[in-house]
């Protein structure tokens, strides 16, 4: 009796390690497919001031969620990313908030310096229209 409710008691927990590995990958998956739809209101190019320095700057972020500034690729991991908001954790535990209203990036937080920047669109010459 105690040999059959030991191979019982085995075949069950294999079959719950199983489910529980074929549900993670099941979840994996699903965050998988929806991320584009997050970042990609980040994607593009903005400039924005710091008044203290009197000094502009350009952000970019690209297709693959590199973040550059002055054309610096900027060392970071990300904390958040939603349709409002993207946190970045630079190299020296700074964070670097972007935030969106109506799916444009509007504002750029700086922990470091501990300033909010706005940020513009930068126009590139493929926004430009031809003359005739």
């Amino acid at each position: 009796m105690k040999k059959h409710w030991s191979l019982f008691l085995g075949a069950s927990l294999i079959t719950g390690i199983a489910g529980s590995l074929f549900l993670k990958k099941k979840q994996e998956k699903q965050v998988e497919s929806t991320i584009p739809d997050s970042y990609k209101n980040y994607i593009g190019s903005w400039w924005f001031v710091n008044k203290q320095k009197a000094t502009q700057h350009t952000l970019k972020v690209e297709d693959s969620l590199q973040i550059l500034i002055d054309d610096r690729k900027l060392s970071y991991m990300l904390v958040e990313l939603t349709n409002t908001r993207l946190v970045a954790q630079d190299e020296y535990g700074y964070h670097l908030i972007i935030q969106c209203i109506d799916r444009k990036p509007t504002s750029l937080y700086d922990e470091a310096d501990d300033v909010t920047y706005l940020l513009e669109s930068k126009k590139t010459s493929d926004d430009v229209p031809a003359n005739n």
